[in-house]
């Protein structure tokens, strides 16, 4: 009997990992067809303020830059249809609690971080961009320096900047709810109360030692953790005040 299941099961897993890569060189011969328009999509935040000149120094940089972005595209694509292919793969396992569980946060904190990741690729990078752009040096008597940007390196810093923020974002979201639905409101309300400073502190320190020494980009996350546990506060402390008010009506 358990050699037939595993037998069911193994079969199953592997025509649904089958599906998957499918799905993703289907994503890599579409993104392949339409490579203009991934470049376009990427250099917009650059191309919003001012339009300026991007710079090759090998011919080899832009097969490079292409394939960033045929692949990076496609595992953004393709990871939805991942997360399907695991729900229904999980589906004759679980309790029905757990698979409406796993959706809601699931949809819930891929919603925000795909938010997230559009406010910062239309909003953030070009303020960046053209915060950067300004540290060129004026033209004098002696000499000029006029800055350019190498195409593969700026494609290179925008794609770990998204994916690396939108997978923070996403797993703070992902945790976050968790802890919500999983414990018992008092004790997130206790814990936020009395140790948020040192969350903050923790989640700032790993941060600070994963990422480049940018006073920018540390001052960007500084605000975005601090913003993102005065929220939860917020939300916690509504959340209290409204289930001890509902206790108090039904007196």
């Amino acid at each position: 009997m358990y050699h037939k299941l595993i037998y069911f099961y193994s079969v199953e897993f592997f025509f649904r990992l089958f599906y998957i890569f499918v799905s993703f060189f289907l994503c890599i011969i579409v993104a392949s067809l339409n490579t203009y328009y991934l470049i376009l999509f990427e250099v917009y935040p650059f191309v919003t303020y001012e339009l300026k000149k991007f710079i090759v120094t090998n011919i080899m940089d832009l097969f490079d830059m292409i394939w960033y972005l045929v692949i990076s595209q496609s595992f953004f694509f393709v990871f939805p249809y991942w997360i399907f292919q695991l729900y229904k793969f999980s589906s004759s396992s679980w309790y029905l609690y757990q698979l409406k569980f796993f959706k809601k946060s699931f949809y819930f904190s891929f919603s925000l971080t795909f938010l997230s990741l559009s406010l910062i690729h239309f909003g953030l990078l070009p303020f960046i961009l053209y915060f950067l752009t300004k540290w060129e040096v004026k033209n004098d008597d002696l000499f000029s320096i006029f800055v350019e940007f190498r195409v593969i390196s700026y494609i290179n810093w925008v794609l770990t900047f998204r994916y690396f923020l939108g997978s923070l974002i996403f797993l703070i979201f992902l945790v976050i709810l968790h802890l919500w639905f999983l414990m018992k409101i008092n004790y997130i309300y206790f814990l936020i109360k009395h140790y948020r400073k040192s969350f903050i502190f923790g989640i700032l320190c790993i941060l600070f030692l994963v990422t480049p020494p940018d006073g920018f980009l540390q001052g960007f996350f500084l605000i975005l953790i601090f913003l993102i546990f005065e929220t939860v506060f917020l939300f916690v402390c509504y959340k209290l005040c409204s289930i001890r008010f509902l206790k108090y009506a039904n007196f």
